[in-house]
């Protein structure tokens, strides 16, 4: 099959575009690998490679060695890291309690059985391939499907999210991979959209969004998927890991509120950064949960392509999420990469700007040392806006509803993404 022109504009970035976006992922990967050696001599000190997967991988070290309770006390918890990666560290962590909902931790405990080194890079390079892996599945043009997928691992965010140690390429391929296999193995895309409720700030929308596109197989394997990965972690680590987690969740914690919610890219985060009371921060962050959730709903029920639809999630789920990281900002670029591949070739200076404006917001992160990170949110909500409308010009007819197949579009000659 031979590459459209809306397909064709991706390929041609304009050359102050393409020169910043590689001055950047240079910048970023440099920063990546001074970090071995000499963290912070060229840009923020990010103390040691992988402190967040230390939280990871010594969660799932509890666990075997019948310590878990370890997991219910940060500041132990905190302590416990530092004394054990005392040899890695250049400075001691401040607050890092286990935060994550336990069935989480079943997806961590094979890296439990290695040591920290080999599991924080093998888990890096298995969702790092997975992404690949989830956006060429069922594409009919594979070359813009690895076009995405590297400017994914390539982007800034994906310096940041193997610094950290972190889940962004993960999340994103659940994301993608789910919604690509959908139509044709609602079951497997079930287990995928399953799995991701091990971080439930980015499920929230999944369900609108296949109720929306009439998908009750792979909504109804969601939920299966889910309660039998609750089950099993409550079997075998019992009920209180959940109880917890609940009171966490209800209650707060002040203290990574502080050290934690506060240094991420959220619309609470940034609103709070800018000066907003507590009360109208939380209340920002429901409005834009709120307006996300109608935006899903309506675009899957209106837009036509399916790759519109999956940038709609994506660069919606990452905005209204109520904690989210700059390592996880491959969600709106990849949000962004599929936009730009459904626009008119060659594609308007401004799209490639606003694409450009997100691969850089890791530069600009996190909000509380960076100011004009603060702002991000307002892009991200003039990307998911972009998004709708494109989408929406295309959408099916009203006359076509009742006919149409809302998840994947109808076929227009030739093989469909």
């Amino acid at each position: 099959m031979s590459v459209s022109k809306p397909q064709n504009a991706l390929f041609r970035p304009p050359v102050p575009v393409a020169a910043l976006a590689l001055l950047a992922a240079v910048y970023e990967w440099a920063l990546f690998a001074s970090t071995f050696s000499h963290p912070g001599s060229i840009g923020p000190n990010y103390n040691a490679p992988g402190t967040d997967w230390m939280v990871f991988t010594t969660a799932a070290h509890a666990f075997w060695q019948g310590h878990l309770a370890l997991l219910f006390d940060g500041n132990r918890f905190t302590a416990f890291l530092n004394h054990s990666f005392s040899h890695l560290l250049t400075q001691p962590l401040s607050y890092r309690p286990w935060i994550a909902p336990p069935h989480f931790l079943l997806v961590l405990l094979p890296f439990g059985l290695l040591g920290f080194g080999v599991s924080y890079a093998l888990f890096q390079l298995m969702s790092a391939g997975l992404l690949l892996a989830s956006l060429r599945a069922g594409a009919a043009d594979p070359k813009s499907a690895w076009a995405i997928g590297l400017a994914a691992i390539l982007c800034p965010a994906a310096a940041l999210n193997a610094v950290d140690g972190q889940t962004g390429f993960f999340i994103t391929a659940l994301l993608i991979g789910g919604f690509r296999l959908v139509e044709k193995k609602p079951i497997a895309a079930g287990i995928l959209f399953g799995l991701l409720t091990v971080k439930p700030q980015y499920f929230v929308l999944v369900p609108i969004a296949l109720a929306a596109g009439r998908q009750w197989k792979a909504l109804l394997a969601t939920f299966v998927c889910a309660l039998a990965l609750t089950a099993a972690s409550a079997l075998l680590f019992g009920f209180e890991p959940w109880l917890w987690w609940f009171h966490k969740v209800l209650a707060g914690d002040p203290q990574w509120i502080e050290h934690g919610r506060l240094w991420g890219n959220s619309i609470y985060a940034c609103a709070m950064l800018l000066g907003a009371p507590e009360g109208s921060a939380s209340a920002l962050q429901a409005a834009g949960l709120l307006a996300g959730m109608a935006a899903i709903y309506v675009g899957f029920r209106r837009i036509r392509e399916a790759e519109l639809k999956c940038a709609l999630l994506l660069a919606m789920a990452f905005l209204v999420a109520p904690h989210s990281g700059p390592y996880e900002a491959m969600m709106p670029l990849a949000a962004g990469a599929l936009w730009l591949k459904h626009a008119k070739a060659p594609a308007e200076f401004w799209r490639w700007l606003l694409v450009l404006s997100v691969w850089l917001v890791p530069l600009v992160s996190p909000p509380a040392v960076a100011p004009p990170g603060r702002f991000a949110p307002l892009l991200l909500a003039l990307l998911a806006g972009l998004i709708l409308a494109d989408g929406w010009k295309k959408a099916v007819p009203p006359t076509e509803k009742s006919a149409a197949r809302i998840f994947p579009p109808p076929p227009q000659g030739g093989r469909q993404i």
